[in-house]
């Protein structure tokens, strides 16, 4: 231990960690929300383990291709747009959709879903109309 420590005070700035001989190119894909819903703080756990891992895999030497996918979001906008065709057709005319909030959606997201997982045939459409 007290030679790993001097070590380290010997190189400040890399604390004698050397870098890879085998340098790679990795990707590192995080966070992935359900952009069909709210964001909410559960999204930055894997935001933040993401990036730790992205810097010391570069401090490692590696090269590093960060990527926040925001998931397979369009079975849920087929369940928004197909409940809002059924429900609220008036929020798919361009003149009347300022109507509809970002809380509006929650709520109507939610609806769709309930609907989703008990009606075979709305399940049907959400999927096909995206």
């Amino acid at each position: 231990l007290e030679q790993a420590v001097q070590n380290m005070a010997i190189d400040p700035e890399r604390l004698a960690v050397p870098n890879v001989t085998n340098k790679q190119k990795i990707v590192v894909d995080f966070s992935s929300p359900n952009i069909a819903k709210e964001m909410h703080v559960g999204h930055l756990r894997s935001t933040i383990i993401g990036d730790t891992l992205s810097n010391v895999l570069e401090f490692s030497g590696h090269e590093v291709v960060r990527l926040n996918h925001v998931g397979d979001w369009g079975t849920q906008f087929g369940m928004l747009v197909e409940h809002l065709r059924d429900e609220y057709p008036a929020a798919l005319n361009k003149k009347t959709s300022q109507d509809v909030d970002l809380g509006d959606l929650v709520m109507l997201y939610k609806a769709a879903k309930k609907r989703f997982d008990v009606d075979e045939d709305f399940k049907v459409r959400s999927r096909e109309g995206v």
